[in-house]
C-alpha cells in the first residue's frame, strides 16, 4: 500500500468517526436551541453567528499554512479543538437556565469556527491525494458510505431523545457524545501523509484582489452565484425544523424520519452524481439541480402530510446531492495546487457571508413577514425563498462555464434524465430502467 492509499484509509477511518458526530448533531441544533427556548432570533443566531466568524477566520487558513508548511499540522490541531469544544456542551449543566440558549450559541459558534479553519486545508490535502480524474468518483463513494453511517447515527439520536424524559441531558449527552467521536477522527487524520505544498509568492493574492478579478474570472462570478444562491436558501433554511416541531408539533422521531429521508436519498444517488458530473461536468450538474432545488420550499406549501413531506424531502436529497458534490469538484477542475488553500478560503468567506446575511433576514422575517400562505409566516418565508432562489438562477445562467472537456448533453434532456423522464445518459438507463420500461409499454 503506497503512502496515498494509507492516507486515504486513514481518512476514511476519520470520516466514519466524523460522520457519527455529524448525525449526533447536524439535525439537533436548532431542536436543542427550542428545548433551550429559543426564539425566532435565537434561532437565526444559532445558524447566523457560526457562519459569520467561520467565514472572517477562513481568510487566513492560507496564510497559516504558509507559515507552517503543513497542511496535515492545520487541520489535526483544529480537529482536535473542534472535538473539545463539542465536550464542553457539559457546562451547560452548572450555568443558570436563562442563559443556557446563548452559551449554546456562543458554544455551536465556536465549534464551527474551530472545524473551518480546518476546512479549506482538508480540502486542498485531499484535492492532491485523490487522482484528479476520478474525484467526483471517489468523493459520491465516500460520500455514500459516510453518509449511511451519519443517517444511522442520526437516527439512533432521533430514537434517543424519544424515549428520554429528560430532554436537555438528552441532548447534553448527544453533543457531548459528537465531541468523542470528533477526537477520534482527529486521530486518525494525523496519520495521514502530510504531502508537501507548492508556496508560490508570486501566486498569493488578497481577497480584494480576488474580487475585483468578477469581471474576468470564470471561478470569481461561480462563488458569487453559489453565495447568492445560498443567501436565497437561507432566508427559508433555519425554520424548516421550527415549522415541524413548532407548528407541525411532530415528535422527535417523525421529525427524524423527515430529515432523514433527505440523507437517504442523497446516499442512494451519490454515485449516478458522481458519474454524471465526471462525464457530463460539474456546471451542467449544478444549473439543472439549482433549477429544480428553487422547488423545494414552494412544494412545503401544499400539504401538511407526514408522507407527502418524507416524499418531498426525499426528493431534496436527491438533487441537493448533485448540487453538493458539483459545487465542491467544480473548485477542484478550476484552481492549481498553488492557488487552492486561498481560493477555498475566499469562496467559503463569501458564501458564508451571504449564508450570515440570509439567515439574520430570515429571522426577521419570520417575525414580521404577513402570514399570506395558509396563515402561516413561515410557509410565506418557504415561497418567498423559493421566489428569490429562482431569480438569481435565472440571472446567473450564462456567467460561468465549464472548464474541462466533458461530454455535450442538452440541458433540456439533462433536465428531463434527471427527472426519471428520459434517458440520455447510458447510466442513467440503469438507474431508471424500471420507470422508463412502463413508460415506453404505455
Amino acid at each position: 500500500m503506497n503512502n496515498k492509499s494509507k492516507s486515504l484509509y486513514y481518512s476514511f477511518l476519520d470520516g466514519i468517526f466524523a460522520s457519527i458526530m455529524t448525525g449526533f448533531t447536524m439535525n439537533y441544533v436548532v431542536p436543542f436551541g427550542l428545548v433551550l427556548g429559543a426564539k425566532n432570533l435565537h434561532v437565526a443566531l444559532l445558524n447566523a453567528l457560526p457562519q459569520l466568524f467561520s467565514s472572517i477566520v477562513q481568510l487566513r487558513t492560507a496564510e497559516m499554512v504558509d507559515k507552517l508548511k503543513s497542511r496535515l499540522k492545520i487541520i489535526t490541531l483544529f480537529v482536535f479543538l473542534h472535538g473539545i469544544s463539542y465536550l464542553l456542551i457539559i457546562l451547560l449543566l452548572f450555568v443558570p437556565r436563562e442563559v443556557r440558549i446563548l452559551w449554546f450559541i456562543f458554544l455551536t459558534t465556536l465549534s464551527s469556527v474551530l472545524t473551518s479553519i480546518a476546512a479549506p486545508a482538508w480540502w486542498s490535502l485531499m484535492s492532491d491525494t485523490v487522482d484528479k480524474d476520478k474525484y467526483g468518483e471517489y468523493f459520491a463513494w465516500r460520500g455514500k458510505i459516510l453518509g449511511f453511517v451519519s443517517l444511522v447515527s442520526s437516527f439512533i439520536a432521533g430514537w434517543f431523545l424519544g424515549v428520554i424524559k429528560d430532554k436537555f441531558t438528552g441532548f447534553v449527552i448527544l453533543f457531548f457524545s459528537a465531541g468523542i467521536s470528533r477526537l477520534i477522527s482527529g486521530y486518525f487524520i494525523s496519520k495521514m501523509e502530510d504531502i508537501e505544498t507548492k508556496i508560490s509568492p508570486e501566486k498569493a493574492f488578497s481577497y480584494i484582489e480576488f474580487i475585483k478579478r468578477g469581471k474576468k474570472s470564470n471561478f470569481v462570478k461561480y462563488v458569487f452565484f453559489v453565495s447568492l444562491f445560498n443567501f436565497a436558501v437561507f432566508i427559508s433554511a433555519p425554520f424548516f425544523s421550527v415549522y415541524m416541531l413548532r407548528e407541525l408539533k411532530m415528535t422527535y422521531l417523525e421529525y427524524t424520519i423527515v430529515t432523514l429521508s433527505t440523507a437517504l436519498a442523497g446516499l442512494l444517488f451519490l454515485p449516478f452524481w458522481g458519474k454524471t458530473a465526471d462525464k457530463i461536468g460539474n456546471v451542467k450538474v449544478i444549473k439543472v439541480t439549482g433549477l429544480l432545488i428553487c422547488l423545494l420550499p414552494i412544494l412545503w406549501i401544499f400539504s401538511k402530510n407526514f408522507f407527502y413531506l418524507i416524499l418531498i424531502n426525499g426528493f431534496a436529497g436527491y438533487v441537493w446531492a448533485g448540487f453538493n458534490l458539483s459545487t465542491v469538484n467544480f473548485i477542484f477542475d478550476v484552481e492549481s495546487q498553488e492557488t487552492r488553500t486561498r481560493c477555498v478560503g475566499y469562496f467559503n468567506f463569501t458564501n458564508g457571508m451571504f449564508i450570515f446575511l440570509g439567515t439574520m433576514l430570515s429571522g426577521w422575517l419570520a417575525t414580521h413577514l404577513p402570514a399570506l400562505v395558509n396563515e402561516s409566516k413561515l410557509l410565506t418565508l418557504f415561497l418567498l425563498s423559493g421566489i428569490l432562489r429562482t431569480v438569481i438562477i435565472f440571472v446567473f445562467k450564462d456567467k460561468f462555464y465549464e472548464v474541462k472537456k466533458v461530454e455535450y448533453v442538452e440541458t433540456k434532456d439533462f433536465l428531463l434524465t434527471v427527472l426519471g423522464v428520459k434517458p440520455v445518459l447510458d447510466f442513467s438507463k440503469d438507474l431508471f430502467y424500471p420507470l422508463f420500461h412502463r413508460l415506453n409499454k404505455e
